[in-house]
């Protein structure tokens, strides 16, 4: 018979508790944590309109996607918001933030749990592709992109909250005379 320490037995039984539970990873600076229960806050209180990028920090036409995006939402009177979900930011170094396209975002989040549950929650016909493009016009759910959006898709959704924007305006600007 064996005899073990009990100092072998309470790292065994650290080393069970630590991948039981998981390892908790802290999320980088400046960023929110996107957890199962963020999309359908998210999906509720962004502004319209607006456009979610879900990236990774491999991802290699996800800055182009991210960077065209940008440009083309804050044309015009009404600007969009631009939301980035990068997938595997808590698991990379934080240098990923000094890249410039991030910094094009309004806010940027970061997955804090299982991704392919968090993707499923999204929207379950995805599969991880990225750059993955949610497009919320102001009627409502939003419709998913894989890649760049195209310009029609993207000049919809803008044209869509331009015209909201110019009757807002107008009804503003009228003057009703009483007789």
């Amino acid at each position: 018979m064996y005899a073990r320490s009990s100092g072998s037995r309470a790292g065994w039984l650290a080393l069970a508790l630590l991948l039981a539970c998981g390892v908790a990873q802290a999320l980088p600076a400046g960023t929110r944590a996107f957890d199962k229960t963020t999309w359908q806050k998210l999906k509720k209180e962004i502004a319209r309109p607006s456009v979610v990028v879900f990236t990774t920090t491999d991802c290699a036409y996800c800055p182009d996607v991210i960077e065209t995006v940008a440009k083309e939402i804050r044309k015009g009177p009404v600007k969009a918001q631009l939301a980035v979900v990068v997938m595997d930011g808590a698991r990379q170094p934080e240098s990923w933030l000094k890249e410039p396209h991030y910094r094009k975002a309004d806010v940027i989040y970061v997955f804090d749990g299982q991704e392919t549950a968090l993707r499923f929650g999204i929207d379950p016909r995805w599969r991880g592709m990225t750059p993955y493009l949610a497009l919320f016009d102001r009627t409502g759910d939003p419709r998913f992109v894989i890649g760049p959006p195209s310009a029609q898709q993207l000049s919809a959704l803008l044209k869509q909250r331009s015209e909201e924007h110019t009757s807002e305006l107008q009804s503003q600007s009228t003057i009703s005379y009483a007789v």
